[in-house]
């Protein structure tokens, strides 16, 4: 048969079907979600395969002798009981995008240092506790996920900086610190939920993401004896209390309200920021040397505290004083 692309996924397969034989010159196949436990040896025969997707099977393990399939782009085991690789995967030159996702792996072979033109690598939902520095020599990966290893300590600088990269998400973490140097060519970053991180570098400001509102009710207020100005709320009308010079972030009791008191501070600057740029107002251009930091302001915190039960919005000193000054120039 003359067919280059099989779809046999979700039909219950418990092996790969030998029917793939019948079809000459197949270079995609599409397995996923079966039952399949094994990659039979005989598939490695097919060598005009070029994609292969096995996501969401029984595999615990992939053949050593799987670099037969020399002409493989793209491998997607993701979901499996995968335990361990193979230090012949390193073998696949051809290997363009590679999902070992959601597995049970908790080391990488340090043999994927030869995949040159590996451009995407999905390694989340592992057990890692550290990448192998040779994984720096992949020098035209593009978009790194390790997401979700919740044993993974760092990220080493040599990979963070990768010439090509311009993707890295490493949510859920145990990152202590984060990479100091980042690819010049980087687009996109994820680290959320890394609750250890306790210091982020200047080079990451250029991801924070814009401020955005998601208020469902009036923002709880602690209010001092004395000291207290107040801020209306534009879109509510409400007023909003502030003691004079605090630079407490204030907890918020309610679980499905979870602005602080900040937020809306740093709201009200971003609103004021609409019709007057802040860095244009002439009482506050010393404090604002630079007129792009005006965005720094819109961008919110930069971090959260890792104290036990505390978690509030971090800001720098210089942004607090940017907020306690602007609210009190919108009362005047």
């Amino acid at each position: 048969m003359n067919k280059t692309i099989l779809h046999w996924s979700y039909l219950n397969f418990k092996d790969v079907p030998m029917d793939l034989f019948l079809y000459e010159d197949l270079e995609e196949v599409y397995l996923k979600e079966n039952y399949i436990s094994v990659i039979p040896k005989w598939l490695l025969n097919i060598t005009t395969l070029k994609f292969i997707h096995l996501a969401g099977n029984n595999l615990s393990e992939l053949p050593v002798d799987i670099y037969m399939l020399e002409n493989l782009e793209f491998l997607d085991v993701s979901n499996n009981e995968i335990k361990e690789l193979p230090k012949t995967l390193g073998l696949l030159l051809r290997l363009q995008q590679l999902n070992v996702s959601g597995n049970q792996l908790t080391e990488l072979p340090v043999e994927l240092n030869t995949l040159r033109n590996l451009e995407q690598l999905n390694i989340a939902k592992n057990q890692f506790r550290r990448l192998p520095l040779q994984l720096s020599e992949c020098v035209r990966l593009n978009e790194l996920n390790v997401s979700e290893n919740e044993a993974l300590l760092h990220l080493p600088e040599r990979i963070a900086n990768l010439p090509m990269l311009q993707s890295l998400a490493a949510d859920r973490c145990a990152l202590v610190y984060l990479p100091a140097a980042l690819s010049k060519f980087m687009n996109h970053v994820r680290i959320f939920h890394n609750t250890s991180v306790n210091y982020i570098p200047m080079i990451y400001e250029r991801f924070y993401q814009n401020f955005y509102d998601n208020r469902q009710k009036v923002t709880p207020i602690a209010i001092a004896k004395k000291g207290l100005f107040c801020v209306r709320e534009l879109e509510t009308g409400k007023r909003l209390v502030l003691p004079v010079g605090t630079r407490k972030v204030y907890a918020v009791p309610s679980p499905e309200n979870q602005v602080t008191l900040y937020d809306d501070c740093l709201h009200a600057v971003q609103t004021l920021n609409r019709h007057l740029p802040v860095y244009e107002n002439a009482a506050l251009h010393r404090l604002l040397p630079e007129p792009y930091m005006s965005a720094h302001i819109n961008n919110g915190p930069i971090a959260r505290c890792t104290t036990t039960n505390c978690s509030s919005c971090l800001y720098t000193t210089y942004y607090f004083m940017v907020v306690k000054r602007d609210i009190a120039t919108m009362i005047q």
